[in-house]
């Protein structure tokens, strides 16, 4: 984690960042800042949860059995399933990782946030995903293929990610690996795999929230709250921003509110747009922080990208987001 905030930028974003490193004053020429909106994100400290592995309640519920490789020779793509919900589809042009459902009928559904496949599981074992030509052989060893060709080293965020249905028309998202948690409406859709060590959602009209925890760069980095917030900005909003919506061309100078809620410990607002859209997207982003009960905190960065009058029934949908880890014995 400490290395991602200076991961490099699109070339883009790089242009983007003198307009709000420092303390320079705006721009003139750049747009003005979209008016603060009503209070949309919550403002106080989001009690840290401790998982248990591999309860239910921390993994999507899986049939007994179904670990390991399965690898298509005439796809040259090998699926892995972790055993407790987590799966990687690699080769070819695809790598992909989330989780995956079945259930006693050997019906399989993989979950990769931006799309899902669905899958059966035959009498031998092996597994056939609907459009995909050929069968995933479990048993892929005794047809003389080797471990290299089927590439099981599976990554490890597959075996520590999960989304459990909460029974009331929300889903409760866990990412062991990033430490990050958070419940949001059944009708918004996961991202995942297009946030870098974050995640978030998106409601498909153009408003989207995303989150990550941030302790190990929080802990490590010199200077104020402010501070930091507009380096995550600068190493995470502009990226998450173009992953999500397209190349930055016009940026709404960083301003800084200083609300005085407790457990807030910085909080901005900006805007941003692409060559596509009519009007500039109002963002807001906030540093908080997230309390196990053991007393350990941990500090959370949540980011609203919505028009305005959107903002706060979009930030209603996604709750808790705070950490996550898992419950020592």
């Amino acid at each position: 984690m400490k290395s991602l905030k200076y991961l490099c930028l699109p070339l883009s974003v790089c242009l983007l960042l003198g307009a709000c490193g420092g303390r320079a004053a705006p721009d003139p020429a750049a747009p003005e800042p979209e008016a603060a909106v009503a209070e949309p994100v919550p403002g106080y400290d989001i009690p840290g949860e401790e998982a248990v592995a591999p309860e239910p309640e921390t993994v999507q519920v899986v049939t007994d059995g179904l670990d390991g490789s399965y690898y298509n020779d005439y796809l040259r793509m090998t699926l892995m399933l972790d055993g407790v919900g987590g799966c990687t589809l690699a080769g070819g042009r695809t790598d992909a990782v989330g989780h995956y459902t079945a259930d006693e009928s050997g019906a399989l559904t993989l979950d990769f946030s931006t799309r899902q496949e669905t899958a059966a599981i035959d009498a031998d074992g092996d597994i056939t995903i609907e459009g995909r030509t050929g069968r995933f052989l479990r048993d892929w060893a005794f047809w003389g293929i080797t471990e290299a060709e089927a590439a099981v080293a599976a990554p490890e965020r597959a075996v520590r990610t999960g989304v459990t249905d909460n029974g009331d028309g929300t889903l409760r998202f866990r990412d062991l690996e990033n430490g990050l948690a958070f419940t949001y409406d059944a009708s918004l859709t996961l991202l995942q795999s297009e946030l870098l060590a974050g995640a978030g959602v998106s409601d498909g009209a153009g408003g989207s929230v995303t989150g990550r925890n941030v302790t190990a760069m929080y802990v490590t980095t010199s200077g104020g709250n402010d501070e930091f917030l507009e380096d995550y900005v600068k190493t995470f909003v502009f990226p998450d921003f173009e992953a999500l919506y397209g190349r930055i061309e016009e940026y709404g100078a960083l301003q800084f509110l200083h609300e005085g809620i407790e457990g807030r410990l910085a909080a901005a607002s900006l805007s941003l747009k692409t060559g596509e859209m009519e009007e500039p997207l109002p963002v807001k982003v906030i540093l908080y922080t997230s309390t196990y009960p053991d007393g350990t905190v941990n500090y959370i960065c949540k980011t609203v990208f919505a028009p305005a009058e959107r903002t706060d029934a979009l930030a209603a949908a996604v709750t808790d987001m705070g950490a996550v880890r898992l419950k020592e014995e």
